[in-house]
């Protein structure tokens, strides 16, 4: 006999044993079960209902022991066979687990919500559950009136390393009863549209039967057999709802329901042509437009001074891709740069062309936007780091604006790079990744200089405007004249002219709080996190001590608990106290503040820098927020509060990390007609990634870094992997590692003996405790290969199964951001 069968990566499968698992398709519903769906499944010992996706479906004869799927939950696929790839990739190269991987590709709105229930069988009377409850506490938490618990009730009352075990058992006997039940978090949205249901003519006469002159002018607002949804129809014509419901029963309207996709309000943008392009940009265009046609996938690096109009070239490639019937993704790393890049994106392509992908929608925006880019209605598709994922039909571009920044890093499992899942997704769909940036990464110039794709470069400025003068303020100096505040005099004065003559200044200080840290200067004492090995951080706007990696927080004292002492001061400025320093010195000035505090609410990216735009602010203080794609007619002054705060980290992107996002930000100043200028305050003006920030020379801080990069084998001349170790025994964590290091050094010297590579540490992380757990890591700086991809993850199978080891997670990351 022939059966259906479907492999199907499940959601409680953990990577240690994680694989696609068979499952038999029931006939009801061999007709609807398709790869990319999502499917409710049984699972393990106790068949718990689980979230599955289908992968593959195939026909085989009959097999014994094979459980059967228990629902469907989707209505099409979610994903399709490309992205489904995409998933088994990222599986084996970032070591998590293939459902994770496939559920990132999905908007939170598409995501099901799991509920577990636990129900008294109908068999236990009242005084049977009163007198088990002594044996097994969990069935005090029912009652006569309350005979059902949901799981994470139980959950607040016992302890979770025995709940599991505890509740199968009571199941097993037959005194509780287990269900679950899966719904979507964000359903579809539809409106109520209304119509005539008869001629005009007759519905005019019908209409005039009734005593209320409104329902004359509703027939006339649909006479010509125009449709209206049932709230504008009630704006226009000021009915009532009884008036229309009424209408509706006698037979003169039609209601029915249709879908509405909830979308940002672009009602301001006026469709206008895209402007054309200068000399230098049209070169640039010519050199990469021709990869549009290849039928190979293809890449390009646009690099470019900051202002010399890189996303007209964009809109060029855009439109080109468009007019061959494929669809493009443009992705930008910071929230706060998609305002305005999108209204540029609406106003050329129209509204109904671009869909917008980023945290800061609302889950049924982002819904609603995925809907339309998988139909082929919305094109184009602007957004962050996830909008690499976007379902677009026939891709044909895919742009990585300011492509060496952070953010295009996710820390949560999985841990991609946007970068390596667009080249990807390029070489699926032999498509063109564009990678733009004033300042590149340091891997994407090295794979341009090794000729493995094309540069197109712009050296000058958009419309021959002038890059800014750069003055580096030397802090020391200022020190020894007894000015210790955290704006320079050099700075002070800059600001001061930029004011007087009726200009904008943008501040950047990639800190926020108040202050770094509080000090008592009796004793020393300074307030650290319970729960982290960092000091917490001052914000003067609620008068409290903060923890910016687990959240805790508390009241600043006002004397220090150790020694009593009331002397308790404040060191290293964040933006709160910068903010209030400069309102102490320019008191007529209008201060805006842009960093993670200010920009919580929905919209607040948009509502601060449309302020500053409009002119309704005359400095905008903020984190790196403001140093990358901002583009602003006003803006004569930058200014660099404090450009060491990164350079001497422990990482090996600290050099280019500064470099970056100091050349980002001074090239904010000037952009039109008038010369801008750029404060850069520092106490080692004579540092070499400072003076080449400040001279805009990014290709002689490449040949520097280049060369640092290949003697220290961080990438691009190798890849860094780490293994780290987590647990809340700072021990444990340490003997964890010592196990897997030598087991690694075991495995290379035998079954892997062709990938011998040196394994470093254990070392502390550089923060070594977050919420409570302790964290050491090993780093293998090697080549990336399908060996070292078996290693890693045998290791973290092997590590998993061990029960030793139970208390310590073990997890994998390549070219981590904190290396």
């Amino acid at each position: 006999m022939i059966v259906s069968i479907c492999r199907a990566a499940v959601s409680a499968a953990n990577f240690t044993f994680d694989r696609l698992y068979d499952y038999r398709i029931p006939e009801e519903l061999e007709h609807l079960v398709q790869p990319g769906m999502r499917i409710l499944v049984p699972f393990g010992r106790g068949n718990r209902s689980v979230e599955a996706f289908a992968v593959q479906v195939t026909q085989t004869a009959e097999v014994e022991k094979c459980k059967e799927i228990q629902a469907v939950l989707d209505t099409e696929p979610v994903l399709d066979e490309n992205r489904i790839h995409l998933a088994a990739w990222m599986c084996s190269s970032l070591y998590c687990t293939f459902f994770d991987c496939a559920k990132a590709m999905l908007p939170s709105g598409l995501w099901f919500r799991h509920e577990e229930w636990y129900a008294l069988a109908d068999s236990v009377t009242e005084a049977e559950r009163e007198a088990l409850s002594a044996e097994e506490p969990i069935l005090g938490l029912f009652s006569a009136k309350k005979r059902r618990c949901s799981r994470k009730e139980i959950q607040t009352a016992v302890p979770e390393s025995t709940l599991a075990r505890r509740l199968n058992e009571l199941c097993k006997r037959d005194i509780l009863r287990f269900s679950s039940s899966f719904s979507r978090k964000i359903g579809d949205k539809s409106v109520k549209m209304l119509a005539l249901d008869m001629p005009a003519d007759q519905a005019a006469r019908r209409a005039e039967r009734g005593r209320s002159p409104v329902r004359l002018d509703i027939v006339g607002c649909l006479a010509d057999g125009e449709s209206y949804s049932r709230q504008e129809l009630m704006y226009q014509t000021g009915a009532s709802a009884g008036v229309i419901n009424t209408m509706i029963r006698q037979g003169i309207l039609r209601q029915w329901e249709e879908e509405a996709f909830r979308m940002p309000d672009f009602s301001d943008c006026e469709q206008q042509p895209i402007e054309p392009l200068t000399p230098a940009q049209e070169d640039a265009y010519r050199q990469i437009a021709p990869l549009l046609d290849s039928p190979q996938p293809e890449a390009a690096l646009l690099y470019g001074v900051t202002g010399s109009g890189k996303t007209q070239v964009y809109l060029h490639l855009i439109a080109r891709a468009l007019e061959q019937g494929k669809g493009a993704i443009v992705l930008v790393p910071e929230i706060g740069l998609t305002p305005q890049m999108i209204r540029r994106f609406v106003c050329c392509f129209g509204p109904s062309r671009v869909a917008v992908l980023h945290s800061a929608l609302s889950a049924g925006e982002r819904y609603d936007s995925w809907k339309r880019i998988s139909s082929g209605a919305a094109q184009v598709v602007v957004g962050t780091r996830s909008a690499v994922f976007a379902p677009v039909p026939d891709l044909g571009l895919l742009v990585i604006d300011e492509e060496q920044d952070d953010a295009y890093k996710s820390e949560q499992s999985p841990c991609y790079h946007a970068r390596e899942i667009a080249k990807y997704r390029v070489m699926q769909e032999k498509a063109l990744l564009v990678f733009g940036s004033a300042t590149p990464s340091v891997e994407t110039f090295y794979g341009a200089r090794e000729k493995r794709y094309p540069m197109a470069v712009l050296r000058e400025r958009y419309a021959g405007t002038q890059l800014p003068q750069v003055i580096l303020a030397d802090m020391r100096a200022a020190a020894r004249q007894g000015s210790f505040g955290s704006i320079g005099p050099v700075l002070h004065d800059a600001i001061a002219d930029t004011l007087k003559d009726g200009q904008q200044a943008i501040l950047f200080l990639n800190r926020r709080g108040a202050a770094r840290q509080v000090t008592c200067t009796a004793c020393g004492w300074t307030p650290e996190c319970p729960s982290c090995s960092v000091s917490l951080t001052y914000h003067s706007a609620n008068n409290r001590l903060m923890c910016h990696y687990c959240g805790h927080s508390a009241p600043l004292p006002r004397i220090c608990p150790g020694c009593g002492s009331a002397h308790l001061k404040t060191e290293g400025a964040g933006t709160q106290r910068v903010e209030q320093e400069l309102q102490e010195l320019f008191p007529q000035a209008r201060i805006s503040r842009m960093d993670a505090d200010t920009t919580r609410a929905k919209n607040a990216h948009e509502k601060l820098l449309s302020e500053f735009a409009g002119g309704n602010a005359d400095i905008l203080l903020g984190t790196q927020m403001v140093t990358k794609g901002l583009d602003f007619d006003r803006v004569a002054l930058v200014g660099v509060i404090d450009a060491d705060q990164m350079l001497f980290a422990q990482d090996y992107r600290a050099r280019e990390r500064t470099f970056s996002l100091l050349t980002q930000v001074v090239g904010r100043a000037g952009r039109r007609e008038t010369r801008g200028r750029a404060v850069i305050q520092t106490y080692v003006p004579n540092h070499e990634v400072i003076l080449n920030a400040a001279r805009q020379d990014y290709e002689r801080f490449y040949e520097q870094e280049i060369a640092l990069r290949q003697a220290l084998q961080c990438p691009p001349a190798a890849q860094i992997v780490t293994l780290t170790a987590s647990a809340e025994s700072e021990r444990d964590a340490l003997e964890a590692l010592v196990f897997v290091k030598k087991r690694i050094e075991g495995l290379m010297n035998d079954q892997f003996a062709d990938f011998r590579y040196p394994v470093l540490g254990p070392a502390p992380a550089v923060i070594l405790r977050v919420m409570n757990r302790y964290r050491y890591r090993l780093t293998i700086r090697c080549p990336d290969n399908k060996r070292r991809r078996e290693l890693i993850g045998g290791i973290l199978r092997e590590f998993a199964a061990k029960r030793a080891f139970r208390t310590v997670a073990l997890f994998a990351d390549v070219n981590p951001l904190e290396g």
